[in-house]
């Protein structure tokens, strides 16, 4: 049976919107893409001449109807414009952070399940060839139960440095909302929920941003299995470095000047698999897995209550970091 080819919108003509729209068009035989939404003339005028789709200012004007939509616009509009695509009877795959606050996340949550649309928060870490392989070990139970997690990620500041990431009304937060969330959902997708966390964040460089520019927080399960957690615009060189230890085991997955996961034993036996030569394929695989849900009716994950949870342990490591303390979550 031949698969029917999507239509979709890409809400938001900045960075990350480019990104999705890049990878729409490089699936022809999934996607068509049906316009670009961006309020402003001059990205307008850039993205049609760069890309050669129609870009128009809000989802009135569509030219028409879509399938589902990609929200990539600052955090601060995730919220009104995922609501707006659903009640249009859009699916959605919305960039993370979901929303910058539990109660925005609650919001659009509420509206897949009156609508009754698909909701997908946006996690291509989670299509990493790394971060899969480990996921397949754990689940194979190579390791045993998980014990601990450790996860960093950071990108060089430069990138988001006096842009509206440094204005907690539009993005939330710093790194730790930027970042960090990415580490979150992993840990989430390995450890399970947590119910407590202590946490850090201090800015170091960016000395005239309002928000963190380095977030650590430690998180415990219900069972005081431990994960910690750390995010930076200090990264210079590298992206992601994750550790999984278990009760046989343990796997390591490097992405900072490659990409490889070790996995080792008690014993000191170790397997490396090196995916450095593996294409940097992340968006394009997460979107055929959003048109694969979509057509068959199932709720991708992570889900939009996913995106909540993580926005709740966000929410959570904040509120510590000003407490000094050790705070419940709910």
């Amino acid at each position: 049976m031949k698969k029917s080819i999507l239509k979709v919108i890409i809400i938001g003509g900045g960075f990350f919107g480019m990104k999705r729209l890049a990878a729409c068009l490089s699936l022809p035989q999934d996607f068509r893409v049906v316009a670009v939404v961006d309020p402003s003339p001059a990205q307008q005028s850039v993205i049609s001449k760069s890309f050669g789709v129609p870009v128009v200012s809000d989802l009135a004007s569509l030219p028409e109807p879509a399938d589902f939509a990609i929200v990539a616009t600052p955090n601060a509009y995730h919220t009104k414009m995922s609501i707006e695509a659903i009640k249009c009877g859009m699916h959605v795959l919305c960039e993370k952070p979901l929303a910058p606050t539990v109660k925005e996340a609650r919001q659009i949550l509420a509206a897949s399940k009156k609508y009754k649309r698909i909701v997908k928060t946006g996690s291509n870490h989670r299509f990493f060839h790394t971060v899969e392989k480990a996921k397949e070990i754990v689940h194979q139970g190579d390791i045993g139960k998980l014990l601990f997690f450790k996860g960093s990620i950071g990108t060089n500041g430069e990138r988001v440095s006096k842009k509206w990431f440094w204005d907690a009304s539009i993005s939330g937060g710093g790194t730790f909302i930027d970042n960090g969330c990415h580490v979150i959902d992993i840990a989430r997708m390995f450890m399970g929920d947590f119910k407590s966390c202590t946490a850090s964040m201090t800015t170091n460089l960016w000395k005239t941003a309002t928000v963190e520019d380095i977030g650590t927080a430690i998180y415990k399960t219900r069972d005081n299995r431990q994960s910690i957690i750390t995010s930076s615009w200090l990264q210079w060189a590298g992206y992601l470095h994750i550790e999984l230890w278990g009760e046989k085991g343990y796997i390591i997955i490097d992405s900072t000047t490659h990409d490889t996961v070790t996995v080792g034993g008690k014993q000191g036996t170790c397997i490396v698999y090196d995916y450095s030569n593996e294409p940097k394929d992340s968006y394009h695989r997460e979107l055929l897995y959003m048109a694969d849900c979509i057509r068959n009716k199932k709720q991708p994950d992570p889900s939009a209550n996913d995106g909540a949870a993580v926005i709740t342990l966000i929410e959570a490591a904040y509120k510590a970091s000003k407490k000094k303390a050790w705070v419940n979550i709910t």
